[in-house]
């Protein structure tokens, strides 16, 4: 169990291994309350404090960025919309998407089309600056993305 700081005061994740990591080389978007595992990163928070009213101009872009990350952890389970237990049910939605600087969940751009969740400025400018296109990752980066930020052994 690792303890990390929210908006909301220390919380407790589930991580793949335990033990804090203490030098990250990628940063998390997404990574809400209510979604596991956390991978041992800090929340977001809530996601229903995420939920805006509306959409920026440019959303449509940010989740065509978002489901275009490259994969770095695929996995096969389903989870029920947390903010709609009645919604769909989301295939794989703990895989994780990366574009060599920020990692996120694959059902990020699910909540955020359909709830038009508030995005981290830094992670919407660095979109806008790739003019909505994720770079290629290269192999090197996201075994390193594997090993050092998510504490997943290869070899």
């Amino acid at each position: 169990m690792n303890e990390h700081w929210t908006s909301h005061g220390p919380r407790a994740s589930l991580s793949p291994t335990e033990g804090a990591r203490t030098s990250r080389t990628v940063r998390a978007v997404g990574f809400f309350d209510e979604l596991s595992p956390g991978w041992g990163f800090p929340t977001d928070g809530t996601i229903e404090d995420a939920v805006r009213s509306s959409a920026d101009n440019d959303e449509r872009r940010l989740v065509a960025y978002l489901r275009r990350g490259s994969a770095i952890w695929s996995e096969m389970g389903a989870q029920a919309d947390v903010l709609d237990p009645e919604g769909p049910t989301l295939v794989s939605a703990g895989s994780l998407l990366t574009d060599g600087v920020w990692l996120w969940r694959d059902d990020l751009a699910y909540y955020v089309d359909k709830y038009h969740l508030v995005l981290p400025g830094d992670f919407v400018k660095r979109a806008r600056e790739l003019d909505y296109r994720p770079p290629e990752v290269p192999e090197s980066r996201l075994v390193e993305i594997l090993t050092r930020d998510l504490g997943i052994p290869m070899g």
